[in-house]
């Protein structure tokens, strides 16, 4: 797949895939990303179909990433350790989780309490992963075409983040729970063969005589200190607990008792949002390395929770599907546009650490799914959606308030 995406170096807004080393890598984060994110849809329709309870459906999403406590010690072990390493390891265990769950779904046996254990396992992998693959891309590229670099891989793994989702909802009613994880397992195949052959890579990590703890300390001091990295990564957090969980937490239980609309119409729904995400990440890359990103991301910033908030109100299944395109373009502007923003902004020996933090913020994810899935068993799922997207756009209303600067940052 690699080859495929040569040719694009030609173009300026594809400039970093000239390297061959970061097109391998691209290749790699495309391919592992698009597991996960399709693994997070499949596991959640598997949970309500085994317990039938939304509650629980909250309780697997947020174990699929309780593991990202762990991240910001991965991001300095990141800064310390072999990348190309780190990610073979990462996609070895990812694809014995895989494999594992395909087994027990064949086989019968799956019952709740393996979801649970196996989506913990999977977090802890990723939680590793993400800073890692992040901090490794200016071992692969020149200074040159880093800036590029860092939007293309922002690119690909926000895309993902919406268009794994939509290909998981899509391959239930195609292939069943056993086929989704098939599948799966065999992309992580093709990952770890991408990485293995990634052996061009000039590795920049520092010979360090401080503890891990120590570092850790020290990359958090750097982000206190960087009043834009951590503003961002406040408004990673904030939009991960509000804004996020209506993929994970919400849609399952829209599709089946709100729109009534079956295995099918999920898969419909999960893949509107993942075109919304492939049209923003295709318009992303198209700008190059374009001005006023702050404006970008204030903009989208307000535009998804007023999607979802209109999402809470419907019962048309069209105007369903029409405002989740909407909320999965806007949400890969807002990832795309605050990981470009950080990366940007954060020096190179810190970016392990910093993209390890970016991380660890999304263990609010899991917290705002496991209180969706809550609120939404004892009232409703409209209303938990609706207070969602509220709250959401108020608390991001007080963070411009506070930081008018961020319209402005580049």
């Amino acid at each position: 797949m690699q080859r495929i995406f040569a040719p694009l170096g030609r173009m300026h807004q594809f400039a970093a895939l000239r390297h061959r080393g970061f097109r391998r890598l691209w290749t790699a984060t495309l391919l592992s990303s698009t597991a996960r994110w399709a693994d997070m849809v499949v596991i959640g329709w598997l949970t309500l179909d085994l317990t039938a309870s939304p509650l629980m459906v909250g309780v697997v999403a947020a174990s699929k990433m309780a593991g990202y406590v762990a991240a910001p010690f991965m991001g300095v072990i990141a800064d310390r350790m072999d990348r190309r390493r780190l990610l073979i390891v990462a996609s070895a265990v990812n694809l014995a989780t895989a494999t594992t769950m395909l087994i027990l779904v064949v086989s019968g046996y799956l019952q709740l309490w393996h979801i649970v254990v196996l989506a913990v396992v999977s977090s802890l992998t990723w939680s590793l992963d993400y800073p890692t693959r992040q901090s490794f891309i200016p071992d692969l590229v020149g200074k040159e075409h880093l800036a590029n670099a860092i939007a293309l891989n922002s690119v690909a793994v926000e895309t993902t983040v919406v268009v794994g989702p939509a290909l998981g909802g899509l391959l239930i009613p195609a292939f069943g729970m056993a086929g989704a994880y098939a599948l799966s397992a065999g992309i992580y195949v093709l990952d770890m063969t991408v990485l293995l052959l990634l052996k061009d890579a000039r590795q920049t990590t520092a010979v360090v005589h401080e503890s891990p703890v120590k570092s850790l300390i020290a990359g958090l001091r750097y982000v206190r200190s960087n009043q834009t990295v951590l503003v961002l990564l406040l408004i990673a957090g904030l939009f991960n607990l509000l804004a996020a969980p209506y993929r994970y937490a919400f849609l399952p239980v829209f599709a089946r008792y709100i729109l009534d609309t079956g295995a099918a119409g999920y898969g419909m729904l999960t893949a509107m949002a993942g075109a919304g995400g492939l049209s923003a990440g295709l318009f992303v890359i198209a700008l190059g390395n374009f001005r006023r990103k702050g404006r970008l991301l204030v903009c989208a910033t307000f535009a998804l929770p007023a999607a979802l908030l209109l999402f809470a109100v419907s019962r048309s299944y069209p105007l369903s599907a029409a405002l989740v395109f909407v909320a999965g373009l806007t949400q890969t502007l807002v990832w795309t546009s605050i990981a470009t923003l950080i990366l940007s902004h954060t020096e190179q020996s810190m970016r392990g650490r910093v993209m390890g933090l970016r991380t660890g913020v999304i263990i609010a994810l899991p917290i705002g799914n496991l209180v969706a899935g809550a609120i939404a068993e004892r009232f409703s799922a409209p209303l938990a959606q609706g207070a969602y997207a509220l709250a959401a756009a108020m608390l991001m209303l007080v963070v411009v308030f506070r930081m008018p600067s961020l319209r402005r940052l580049e």
